[in-house]
Formats: C-alpha cells, sequence, structure tokens
C-alpha cells in the first residue's frame, strides 16, 4: 500500500492550517499546540518549507509562518521532495527549473519508480509519481478548492454505528 510519510502528513496539515489563516502569520507553536503535532518536528519542516518559498517567516514576538506562494503552482510529488530532503534551499537552486541538485532529490523519482525490478509494478510507480505531479497543493489545502471525499468511499458508513452495552 502507498503511504505518505508523517512528514508529509504534518506538512499538509500545517499548510491547510495557514490556508483557513491567509491574512495572519501563525507560531510553528501555535500550529503544534492547536493541531497536536509533534513541535520540534513541525518546526523542522516549516522551516524547510520556508527555505522552499513556500511558506513566508516573519520573526519576533508577533511572528510565525504564513503561505508564500500559489499553491497551484506547487505539486504534492515537490511537496514530498522538498520534506524528505535534508538540503538547504542553496542545493536546490543549481537544478534545471529550480529543481534540487542534491543526489537525494535527484534520484527520489528513480528510487520510487525502481523499487521494484517487476514490470507491472514499475509501469504502477510511475503512474503514481504522474498522479503526485499532477495533484497540486491548492487540491489538497486551500478552503473551497480541496478535492471532495464521499464518506461512503471511505468505507464510512452514514448512519452511527450501535453500540450494544452490557
Amino acid at each position: 500500500m502507498f503511504c505518505l510519510s508523517k512528514k508529509v502528513d504534518y506538512a499538509l496539515t500545517a499548510l491547510a492550517y495557514l490556508a483557513e489563516r491567509p491574512e495572519r502569520v501563525a507560531s510553528a507553536r501555535e500550529i503544534s499546540r492547536i493541531l497536536k503535532l509533534p513541535g520540534a518536528l513541525l518546526m523542522n519542516i516549516l522551516k524547510q518549507l520556508q527555505q522552499r518559498e513556500i511558506l513566508q517567516s516573519t520573526r519576533g514576538v508577533k511572528g510565525g509562518y504564513k503561505i508564500a506562494c500559489d499553491l497551484r503552482q506547487v505539486s504534492l510529488f515537490d511537496l514530498m521532495r522538498f520534506v524528505e530532503c535534508e538540503h538547504g534551499k542553496a542545493d536546490h537552486e543549481a537544478g534545471p527549473e529550480g529543481q534540487c541538485a542534491c543526489d537525494d532529490c535527484k534520484g527520489y523519482e528513480l528510487q520510487l519508480a525502481r523499487s521494484s525490478s517487476q514490470g507491472p509494478v514499475q509501469a504502477l510507480h510511475f503512474k503514481l509519481i504522474r498522479f503526485l505531479k499532477d495533484v497540486k497543493l491548492s487540491d489538497l489545502v486551500l478552503p473551497g478548492q480541496r478535492i471532495d471525499v464521499p464518506l461512503d468511499g471511505l468505507g464510512f458508513s452514514k448512519k452511527p454505528a450501535r453500540v450494544a452495552l452490557v
């Protein structure tokens, strides 16, 4: 089964929080406290997103983060690369079209695609990569633009389950 890492999950959750408050900054502590996310890890993720110019940071007592880019231009695949890579922005500017030039990120797509030597699984991986590149962050975090997910499609019933009390 394909799963997103906790870092990507936390990044998306924090971006959704910030997208709901576009006119103000929110500190990492505020986001961590309200969303019940681990503070130290979230701070690192927000810093990485700031280095990639997805977020803008403001220093000081009333400082924090706010969205700095058009989330319709950033793919889920890009976000995954950004939060999984441990290198700074300078390494990422050296590549073509602003892509990361570090070996970790250059190989990220190939690593995903080559995780199996079997043809059908490789075909599936390439399809998944294409999908991840097609899904934009705005599809996932912007209010009013999020992809609708029907609850019945997730296996949830519309009626609450009855529980027998013994």
